[in-house]
């Protein structure tokens, strides 16, 4: 078989499978509707938060248990001449850096998280405030295209 022939079954294939995986519905310019819409509401954006910083706060008091315990237990393997405590040890360094991993993303999650819910009430704030008449009464939409007509 050519390359070229090879080439061409891998795209044909690629482009069939594409078809059955997820995917988000494109914009077709019509009106709104809940169809593909997306939507965050801001309790769901403090709650996520408060969910990676409580993952955080386990992981930071209890991820690192095994790793001293291990490092002692690869220290008299190491004594004893036995090739195993390397491999432990090298198990105890990797477990560590990949706490360490988890809980930085954990922090950027939680802290990225409470930025957002705090810019977004902020907004809404901004937007409330700024869609009133003289008379201090909020606008719906069909009163502000009044203005615009």
């Amino acid at each position: 078989m050519s390359f070229d022939d090879e080439w061409a079954q891998l795209v044909a294939k690629t482009n069939q499978d594409r078809w059955g995986r997820p995917r988000l519905n494109p914009h077709n310019g019509g009106g709104g509707g809940s169809q593909g819409d997306l939507t965050v509401e801001q309790d769901d954006l403090g709650l996520v938060g408060r969910e990676a910083h409580k993952l955080y706060t386990g992981l930071k008091a209890h991820g690192r248990h095994p790793v001293s315990a291990s490092k002692t237990a690869a220290t008299q393997l190491t004594g004893d001449n036995l090739s195993s405590g390397a491999a432990l040890a090298k198990v105890a360094e990797t477990w560590e850096t990949q706490v360490d991993t988890l809980l930085e993303s954990c922090a950027h999650i939680s802290n990225h998280l409470d930025f957002s819910s705090r810019s977004y009430g902020q907004e809404e704030e901004k937007i409330k405030t700024g869609m009133r008449n003289t008379q201090g009464q909020l606008m719906s939409p069909s009163r502000i295209s009044e203005y615009y007509r």
